[in-house]
């Protein structure tokens, strides 16, 4: 009985030791800063594969590309990988091609177009996620070239049951001008915080449509 019960009292102390160290995981996970010494635009052209629709669109956005480069600047960026501008496309040209029109890409697309809506994704001064945790409802926070109104609301996930445990998460909104939710066009991060020289990255999830089906009200008849 007495070798029994030291077998008890291990596994309970393994378990409780297993348990601290899984919270500890949890809670290391969401406040930990990832650090980059170089600029945005150069941590992004680095993830080959990743970002490559978005150099097309910086290089025919040089102003947009300098801030990104610049650095001295500090500035937040939400940032759309290639899945994001693939959805864009494939659901514009859809639509063109319904209405006659044929396909364009994103060599082909209006300059103003492009401009108005990737501006949208970047704002002046850096904005981490712990610039929203005190805002219930989120918070208003506006383009750095047009003053347009974006939203923001923080969420942590729940990880392995543990409520509050996981990744830290923002939702990213177009409120097309409204103050109805209803109205709005939402996406979320898939990863939050990157640090760099001249701001902070918050990545979007590769579901995301670029420029929020803006796209295709601008461009599917014409």
């Amino acid at each position: 009985m007495k070798y029994l019960s030291l077998v008890i009292v291990s596994i309970s102390c393994f378990i409780f030791c297993s348990c601290n160290k899984g919270d500890s995981y949890y809670y290391d996970y969401q406040k930990s800063e990832q650090l980059y010494e170089g600029t945005i635009y150069s941590y992004l052209m680095g993830q080959r594969g990743t970002y490559d629709s978005l150099a097309v669109v910086l290089e025919r956005l040089p102003d947009l590309k300098s801030v990104l480069n610049q650095s001295d600047s500090s500035v937040t960026f939400f940032a759309m990988n290639n899945r994001s501008f693939k959805l864009a496309l494939e659901n514009l040209n859809n639509a063109r091609k319904v209405n006659g029109r044929s396909p364009i890409y994103l060599e082909d697309i209006d300059l103003a177009v492009l401009d108005t809506l990737s501006y949208r994704y970047l704002f002046n001064s850096e904005h981490p996620v712990s610039d929203f945790e005190s805002y219930l409802d989120g918070q208003s926070i506006y383009s750095s070239k047009f003053n347009y109104e974006m939203h923001v609301v923080y969420k942590v996930l729940t990880s392995s049951g543990l409520v509050g445990g996981g990744q830290q998460q923002l939702m990213f909104s177009d409120t097309n001008g409204s103050i109805y939710q209803r109205y709005w066009n939402s996406t979320n991060t898939s990863t939050v915080d990157f640090m760099t020289r001249n701001g902070v990255i918050h990545t979007l999830d590769a579901r995301h449509e670029f420029g929020f089906g803006k796209l295709l009200t601008y461009l599917s008849n014409n």
